[in-house]
């Protein structure tokens, strides 16, 4: 594919939205080298994010960040600098994969919480690792079950919609909006795509960005089943269209894709 129209491609399937450099680092990182001995070096990290259009001061500054605060850290190789996650960037990353990379939503029941007003509101009332929304004051939606015998706690299932008032609370209209922009991205990219046409670097390049676009979607969202979700929620479409796209975009092998940018 021809450089022009691999940036069109990208284009589309970047949106409105020009990715924050930092961030499709992170993205880059936990997508292709989250082995503890995985290692990038500064030319491939460097021409990933150029077939991008994002420039190498961009770049340089956003590593630079990345180590700073702990995410990466750097390895000399000879002449070169090669860049891999720390623990901490790892452990992140792990933490985040089963939403970004699992095939369904979460499967944990869900429930209405009303707490007693007369009681003095405890900060820490649901674990961080619940989902947890607040619909209005000392109400909530969550997957924490029940500890407090003074809330009232009721299940939710999937027998019929929630009303607008509280579904839109779980995910406001403009993650619903971007939900299905990301969709109509998603099936742009497959309808259009030729992949056997891209380069290797344009393979990885599209595979690191559309990585990035449902990254950014999904953990914007509360990890709540579908069927709680308002019917303007795209997750379940996005989910399916990017399982496909990977399908068609396998995680390289980095020495092949060394090699195969220091031979291009």
């Amino acid at each position: 594919m021809t450089d022009a129209d691999f940036e069109e491609l990208t284009l589309k399937a970047l949106g409105s939205s020009t990715p924050r450099v930092w961030s499709f680092l992170v993205t880059m990182f936990g997508d292709l080298a989250l082995a503890p001995e995985a290692r990038l070096s500064g030319a491939t990290v460097n021409a990933l994010t150029a077939a991008i259009g994002i420039k190498p001061e961009a770049t340089r500054v956003a590593l630079h960040r990345l180590r700073k605060e702990g995410w990466i850290e750097s390895h000399r190789s000879g002449r070169q600098t090669r860049y891999g996650l720390t623990s901490h960037g790892r452990s992140e990353t792990k933490a985040a994969w089963p939403r970004v990379y699992g095939t369904s939503s979460s499967d944990h029941p869900v429930y209405f919480v009303l707490e007693n007003p007369s009681e003095p509101v405890d900060q820490a009332r649901f674990p961080q690792s619940a989902a947890t929304v607040q619909i209005g004051p000392r109400s909530f939606v969550t997957t924490a079950r029940a500890t407090d015998e003074h809330q009232l706690h009721v299940p939710l299932d999937s027998n019929g919609p929630l009303p607008d008032w509280i579904s839109e609370k779980l995910c406001p209209p403009e993650l619903q909006s971007a939900s299905q922009d990301l969709s109509r991205r998603f099936e742009y990219v497959l309808r259009r795509s030729d992949f056997g046409a891209l380069s290797l670097l344009q393979l990885v390049a599209l595979r690191v960005v559309v990585v990035h676009e449902w990254r950014r979607l999904i953990l914007r969202s509360s990890a709540f089943p579908e069927y709680i979700m308002p019917h303007g929620w795209k997750g379940p479409d996005c989910r399916d269209a990017f399982a496909t796209l990977l399908d068609h975009l396998p995680v390289p092998n980095l020495s092949t894709l060394d090699q195969d940018l220091e031979t291009g």
